[in-house]
């Protein structure tokens, strides 16, 4: 770690100070120890490879993390389980990565040091709730909102109250939550927090394509968004307005069945409806997207209806949470490694005139190359002439990134509860007809 670190509470002290007079220097404070001291490491941040890329919902964000471990779905599912159950694995050890207890923390077996780590407290739907920057950062500023009690995350009324004054403390931040059931949420259950931070991201650029008046609530201008995952925006200056045409939305959505879709609401497994509530202000406006999700599994898809299927496993198997929902893609750092070999395979083949079925071959043969063999073959015979012509080399080159942007279209394709075909646009139709 870099520098030292005030204690705790002379940090939190200071925070308070500063955000009485002026909210962003206070956020400016708070960031500027994270990086002085070494908890968000700037080094690792740079070392994330990033591009945008065009798609039929507009610009995406792609980027390869390779300071973020990859998770096993299944594991973040029995973290969740074990949320209210589980005691703290020893004396003075946290019980989660998001627990208060971690600020100063120095470590453990299994469990990283986090001497540099430092958290503001604020209050959030009335209740006491810390403030820290991402080690991650996935984006400027990237920070979590944490409550101080250690408890699974929800999404409900007070969930959506906790997001409108986050807005009204930080109104310059995005702030959004996780769903909060496995499968569709994020890669923390245990603990109940927020991400923010300052970013733009491509579902805040989409435009409406239906809009939907909202009766009683002609304050807030409510429409379906062009996007492959459901959402609804909602936007209003009235924040009591808002939240009441939030509240009907989440209410709405938690009791809704649509089988046609695939949308079962409950069943022996429990509840299978939830959100990611996303908000942030523009002006004297709060904007809201609701993204409509369901974790529902069976048995020809027991990873998820709505989670991508193994064939697009090789590029991310991880849940699809908020920040992925808004556009911005978070792929595992294995990726640095094995799509270069992918590259330098499909260059090759393209030169030397190989069929799309030799290059598979050869691609199975390289370990790293392996997992991507059968999509890197279909690339080859779709693009084989534009490939003969780009630059020869190890890096990633334009096609290949074009293609990890489509597969991450098709990612948040199936995503949605409502695709863009009959049945979906039946679907939105149907649940419209209730909501409204």
């Amino acid at each position: 770690m870099g520098a030292a670190l005030p204690a705790p509470e002379e940090v939190r002290a200071e925070f308070d100070r500063l955000r009485a007079q002026d909210a962003e220097a206070a956020v400016a404070y708070l960031h500027d120890l994270g990086t002085s001291s070494g908890y968000i490491d700037e080094a690792a941040v740079a070392r994330t490879i990033r591009w945008t890329a065009g798609s039929p919902y507009g610009e995406l964000e792609i980027t390869i993390n390779r300071s973020k471990p990859e998770k096993d779905p299944r594991a973040i599912a029995a973290a969740a389980r074990n949320a209210g159950t589980s005691a703290p694995a020893g004396p003075g050890i946290p019980r989660c990565d998001l627990c208060w207890e971690n600020e100063g923390f120095p470590g453990a077996p299994g469990r990283l040091p986090k001497p540099g780590l430092r958290i503001a407290a604020i209050e959030l739907g009335g209740e006491r709730w810390g403030l820290q920057f991402s080690p991650y950062a996935y984006f400027d500023e990237h920070c979590i909102a944490l409550s101080a009690e250690h408890r699974p995350m929800k999404i409900d009324l007070s969930c959506l109250a906790r997001l409108l004054d986050f807005a009204d403390l930080f109104p310059f931040y995005f702030v959004g939550s996780n769903a909060d059931l496995p499968i569709v949420g994020g890669s923390i259950l245990s603990h109940d927090h927020l991400q923010g931070g300052r970013h733009t991201f491509p579902l805040m650029r989409v435009p409406i394509e239906r809009e939907v008046p909202l009766a009683g609530l002609p304050q807030v201008r409510c429409g379906v968004v062009r996007w492959p995952a459901s959402t609804l925006r909602l936007r209003s200056c009235d924040r009591d307005a808002l939240a009441r045409a939030a509240a009907r939305i989440l209410e709405t959505w938690q009791d809704f069945s649509f089988e046609p879709c695939g949308i079962v609401a409950h069943d022996a497994d429990g509840r299978h409806n939830t959100l990611n509530p996303i908000v942030h202000r523009e002006g004297s406006d709060y904007v809201m997207h609701l993204v409509l999700r369901n974790n529902r599994a069976d048995a020809e898809r027991p990873g998820g209806v709505f989670h991508p299927g193994a064939e697009l496993h090789h590029i991310k198997k991880e849940n699809i949470g908020l920040i992925e929902i808004m556009g911005l893609a978070i792929l595992p750092p294995r990726l640095a490694r094995e799509l270069p070999q992918v590259q330098r395979e499909l260059a090759d083949a393209a030169r030397a005139g190989r069929t799309p079925q030799e290059a598979e071959a050869r691609l199975r043969a390289h370990e790293d190359a392996a997992p991507h063999a059968a999509w890197a073959a279909a690339i080859l015979a779709r693009r084989a002439a534009e490939l003969a012509r780009e630059p020869h080399g190890g890096a990633i080159g334009p096609i290949l990134r074009d293609e990890v942007a489509r597969a991450f279209a098709a990612i948040l394709e199936t995503a949605g509860v409502f695709k863009r075909d009959p049945a979906g646009q039946a679907g939105w139709k149907a649940f419209l007809r209730i909501l409204c």
